[in-house]
């Protein structure tokens, strides 16, 4: 790129593959400011403007919040070279990550198609929760559903444990793997009813209101959204929206 070229908001949304819409939401919060706007309100961006949106690109694939980049590309003494050094490494980390996680959902598609055979260890291959375990207990450690589902675990035994971590993850990728359907399709709300039956019976109970709920959580919450995602494309919203269907016609009338 020529150290003096701009870009029209349109020409680098193209660029970058993402809407205008984002870059005047950017705009808006001060995240990426155009370089300059012209008499007749066209926003231009320039070289500097390039290299900070592919930052804000980076750390949004790092799942890094918008206010913390906004934070983190405000710093004076940002040394450009070593924040792509720490992008490369985490990236690399997560690619090595993404690829484990691809083997394990191959091999258990075709496990379901009873292709091969899985241990029931196997089923959770590339996965690491670890990093939720603080927050759910910050977000619902003093609910009555959080409580009875840690009373719960801790009374099975280990085999038990592996069965229901099994069906669950069976059951999600059976959830997300119909995208393609319609999410009121006969076939899609059977599998989101053995859900929901599987949950109150393995972990606690709750009633139709959390589910939904809690399916709202799945979009929302960008990293629930994304395991998702890399099962099918719109997967996340997809059960959201089974979901809803399903407790909209099971829900008792007032």
């Amino acid at each position: 790129m020529n150290e003096t070229q701009t870009y029209t908001i349109k020409q680098l949304a193209d660029m970058a593959s993402v809407t205008t819409r984002t870059l005047r939401y950017y705009d808006q919060i001060g995240l990426l400011v155009p370089a300059s706007t012209g008499g007749n309100g066209y926003r231009y961006y320039d070289r500097e403007s390039l290299l900070r949106l592919q930052q804000i690109l980076f750390l949004r694939e790092l799942d890094v919040p918008l206010k913390e980049i906004r934070g983190l590309l405000s710093q004076p003494d940002l040394d450009l070279q070593v924040v792509l050094c720490r992008h490369r490494t985490a990236l690399d980390g997560r690619r090595k990550r993404m690829q484990k996680l691809i083997e394990t959902i191959d091999h258990t598609i075709a496990n379901l198609k009873g292709e091969n055979k899985m241990t029931d260890k196997e089923y959770f291959d590339g996965f690491d929760q670890s990093q939720y375990e603080q927050e759910v207990n910050e977000r619902w450690g003093d609910t009555p559903q959080y409580a009875e589902s840690q009373r719960k675990w801790k009374s099975f035994s280990k085999e038990q444990k592996d069965a229901i971590l099994k069906k669950s993850g069976e059951l999600t990728v059976r959830m997300v793997a119909q995208a393609d359907s319609s999410p009121d399709d006969a076939d899609v709300q059977a599998v989101v009813g053995e859900y929901f039956t599987h949950m109150n019976q393995s972990f606690y109970t709750f009633n139709l209101e959390f589910f939904r709920n809690l399916s709202d959580m799945w979009v929302a919450d960008e990293r629930f959204a994304a395991n998702y995602e890399k099962v099918q494309p719109g997967g996340a919203e997809f059960v959201r929206q089974a979901v809803h269907i399903y407790c909209d016609k099971h829900q008792t009338p007032v």
